[in-house]
């Protein structure tokens, strides 16, 4: 039917859900050094970005460049305040930038919350994949005092018998949020939140995430105490197969 690929894009996040009839991206950095897995068609059903830093959205470019299609852009509500340290001004204004070309090419868009219902409501299913939207809740993604992973989407996508749970950089505060009001939201692969830092470690979230396989991906060495040695003892300990780290095992795919 189809097969999932967590990317190795160094610092960064990109995968490609691809089906018989159609492909996805959830987040895209670096996009172009894996073309050879996009569509000869150069059509995309969906993009998702899961919030405005460019180590997620920076493939958007690559895409604009090579005359690819999107269908439906898919992007974190962020709404960003004067002087917010959070997400630069630079990169809050090229990722628009970026949007806005692709909407003058016909693509839709889309910023959702976490949607209001679960339980086989499905936020979007085309083309042999359901999504759901789990995260952000607009309590925390609109709070006075928001940061930009506050409203990083967090997406659940649901592969005829796989799912995997894409985390983005989610803020505690967003996982919290999850974890506290979500049955069910992982029982299998874990795309887990901000690389390994220790915020996006949130105990509960991961522990009730029950991930059989967790997918953190990363490099250590562009940061300090990133991956987290706290984060990564956290995964380890609530995986009940095998946490993989796309620094030491490289691109990975699953079928479905």
């Amino acid at each position: 039917m189809g097969n999932l690929t967590c990317l190795d894009v160094g610092w960064g996040n990109a995968s490609i859900i691809t089906t018989n009839t159609a492909t996805f991206l959830i987040d895209c950095h670096n996009i172009g050094d894996y073309a050879n897995l996009l569509p000869t068609s150069k059509n995309l059903r969906g993009v998702f970005i899961t919030h405005q830093h460019k180590d997620h959205y920076s493939g958007l470019r690559y895409l604009k460049d090579k005359g690819y299609s999107i269908d439906f852009l898919i992007y974190s509500p962020y709404e960003r305040r004067y002087e917010d340290n959070s997400v630069t001004l630079e990169e809050w204004n090229e990722f628009n930038t970026l949007k806005d070309y692709f909407v003058n090419k016909g693509t839709g868009l889309r910023n959702p919350y976490r949607q209001e219902t679960f339980g086989g409501q499905y936020w979007w299913e085309t083309n042999g994949v359901k999504f759901e939207i789990i995260g952000p809740h607009p309590s925390v993604a609109k709070n006075d005092t928001r940061e930009i992973h506050d409203a990083s989407l967090v997406i659940k996508a649901i592969l005829n018998e796989r799912k995997c749970l894409f985390a983005g950089d989610a803020s505690d505060a967003n996982l919290e949020y999850i974890a506290n009001n979500t049955k069910n939201y992982c029982n299998d692969i874990l795309y887990a939140s901000h690389h390994a830092s220790i915020n996006g470690a949130h105990l509960d979230f991961i522990k009730k995430a029950n991930a059989s396989y967790t997918v953190i991906s990363t490099k250590s060495g562009v940061y300090e105490s990133a991956p987290h040695p706290t984060a990564l003892r956290r995964y380890t300990d609530n995986t009940r197969e095998k946490v993989y780290r796309t620094d030491v095992s490289g691109t990975l795919k699953w079928d479905f």
